[in-house]
């Protein structure tokens, strides 16, 4: 039997198809939301690098980054993270100072998803997802509600 298509695939917004989630973006923050604050940062990294692993690095492959240029992958990368995805989920999480908080957030996902797509980067390339995901979680939650010092 053939897998069968995301119906909703068609109608998501332009930010879940270009971060190739499975869903939209204001499911994928109610997601990580719903959940609590406390766990936000490794909610949101579990979704997104399982979600990326799947489609084969998402929007930090390496074709799109040597085809843009890796300047301007980030540009793009940021662009897509800190407007429609951090800036409502920091809103949502009840933190302060969301510019500079989404501005973190989008910087450590960015960076994560170049080094493990990008340009392939041993050990984060092949590590596990809950390995790396315990690895950087601490600090993107942190950078979401925790003490900025």
């Amino acid at each position: 039997m053939a897998p069968r298509e995301n119906p909703l695939r068609g109608i998501l917004d332009p930010v879940a198809r270009k971060l190739q989630l499975p869903f939209g973006t204001k499911e994928f923050i109610d997601r990580i939301v719903r959940g609590g604050v406390n766990q936000a940062g490794r909610r949101t990294l579990h979704m997104l690098i399982t979600t990326w692993d799947a489609t084969g690095g998402g929007p930090f492959a390496a074709s799109a980054i040597a085809t843009a240029g890796l300047a301007k992958t980030v540009d793009i990368a940021q662009g897509l993270f800190i407007g429609p995805v951090f800036n409502p989920l920091l809103k949502a999480l009840g933190a302060d100072h969301v510019k500079f908080r989404a501005s973190l957030c989008a910087s450590a996902v960015v960076g994560l998803g170049i080094m493990r797509y990008g340009v392939r980067v041993e050990p984060i390339h092949s590590m596990d997802v809950d390995t790396l995901v315990n690895a950087v979680a601490p600090t993107l939650q942190r950078y979401l509600i925790g003490e900025l010092s």
